[in-house]
């Protein structure tokens, strides 16, 4: 009886400790993040290279991907907290600020890369004269950019119509092949596609705007002050994924990967892939000198006061600086 206690005695803190070794040893439970976008566009690329590759979950992060097409649905979710992340332009999460919502951008995705899609009997700028432009929202950044290239070649905004509220990117597409429209803004590879099909490109924002950041990362300013560390962890995820995706020799993988997503011939993928990382993937953090070309561009198109123009109201680089600065 006191052989088996005094073997109690040395087994028990050896189980102890045992125990201890396992449950550090143990993987943590990754947070879950839901994470909204208006569609899988070039932009979500990285998203869906690092959730295929487990970038996320090997960096400490759960991601669920949702879909939202209306970009103003998608800015009140996540306000509202149905979504911790969203991605989109830039000039959506500052109009959300502006209208009070608790938004905050964390990152730049992309340089902006949308193409002018046209039907096929539009030849130049002012062959618009009359026509119908479809749009997802009439103050949307990127539109604001086309109305400003077409009025410096000579096309007045009173010269044309608008189709708004539209929606995503596939319903503006489809206005202008039913004639509803004559012109929309889409990006790759839904812009290669439309092409493909017999309507032309009258022009793209990244030859007239090439450092304007585009589609944005932004979250709630108390949810990324509650859980910075599932943010960084997330954005580290992030970086492994643009990283991967820029490196040639993923070229092929990256595409078979985008490939399930979306339906398109596969040499437009590899049209897309080369363009998108190219001219559009953001490879460094969030440039605050970029965010003041967009506020600046607000405060010209009458939709914010100069006062208001100050970067530091609508964006925190922080975030992704911590993400960029680990190893």
């Amino acid at each position: 009886m006191r052989r088996a206690h005094e073997l109690g005695k040395i087994l028990l803190p050896l189980l102890f400790f045992s125990a201890c070794i396992i449950l550090l040893a143990a993987p943590s439970l990754a947070e879950t993040i839901r994470v909204g976008v208006i569609s899988d566009s070039a932009t979500s690329w990285p998203l869906r290279v690092a959730q295929e590759k487990g970038f996320f979950q090997e960096e400490g992060a759960e991601v669920e991907i949702l879909i939202e097409v209306d970009s103003g649905k998608l800015l009140t979710g996540l306000a509202e907290g149905k979504y911790d992340i969203s991605h989109q332009a830039s000039d959506h999460f500052i109009r959300g600020v502006q209208d009070g919502k608790p938004v905050v951008i964390f990152m730049t995705i992309s340089r902006p890369i949308f193409d002018f899609v046209v039907s096929p009997d539009i030849r130049s700028i002012g062959d618009l004269k009359g026509k119908t432009i479809a749009l997802d929202r009439p103050t949307t950044g990127y539109w604001v950019l086309f109305r400003k290239i077409f009025a410096q070649e000579g096309l007045a905004p009173d010269e044309y119509k608008l189709l708004p509220n539209l929606g995503g990117a596939e319903k503006r597409l489809l206005a202008v092949k039913e004639g509803r429209a004559q012109g929309t803004f889409l990006n790759p590879p839904l812009s290669l596609t439309a092409m493909a099909q017999g309507f032309p490109r009258l022009t793209g924002l990244a030859e007239h705007y090439p450092d304007l950041p585009g589609s944005s990362g932004g979250t709630r300013r108390d949810w990324a002050l509650e859980h910075s560390s599932t943010l960084v962890a997330y954005l580290r995820g992030w970086k492994r994924a643009v990283e991967w995706l820029a490196d040639p020799k993923n070229r092929e993988e990256a595409i078979a990967i985008y490939a399930k997503r979306v339906k398109a011939d596969p040499e437009q993928l590899a049209g897309t892939y080369d363009s998108f990382v190219r001219d559009g993937l953001v490879r460094t953090s969030l440039s605050m000198d970029g965010m003041k070309q967009v506020l600046d561009l607000l405060v010209e198109s009458g939709q914010l006061t100069p006062d208001a123009a100050k970067p530091e109201l609508y964006a925190n680089p922080t975030y992704q600086e911590k993400a960029m600065a680990a190893k």
